[in-house]
C-alpha cells in the first residue's frame, strides 16, 4: 500500500521501485504522512519502510519540522 501511493505520488520512484534501478526521494514528514499514513506522526513510525527500501536501493530521506533539515533518516 505505502509502495502504491508513493508510485502515484512520485514517477521517478515509481520506475527506479519498478526497474529495481537506485534513486533518492526526499519528502517532508508531513507530506509521507498524507501519502503513507500512519498512528503517529513521526519519523520513527517509518523505520522499517525506509529500511526496506534501502534494501532496493532507494533512499528515502523524511525532513522534519522539529528537527533540522539536514537530519536524514
Amino acid at each position: 500500500m505505502d509502495i502504491a501511493a508513493l508510485k502515484q505520488h512520485d514517477t521517478g520512484f515509481k520506475t527506479a521501485y519498478d526497474s529495481g534501478s537506485g534513486y533518492e526521494l526526499t519528502i517532508k514528514l508531513m507530506d509521507l504522512f498524507v501519502i503513507c499514513p500512519r498512528k503517529r506522526q513521526r519519523k520513527q513510525q517509518y523505520k522499517r519502510f525506509v529500511k526496506y527500501l534501502a534494501s532496493r536501493g532507494i533512499t528515502l530521506s523524511i525532513i522534519s519540522r522539529k528537527h533540522d533539515k539536514n537530519n536524514i533518516n
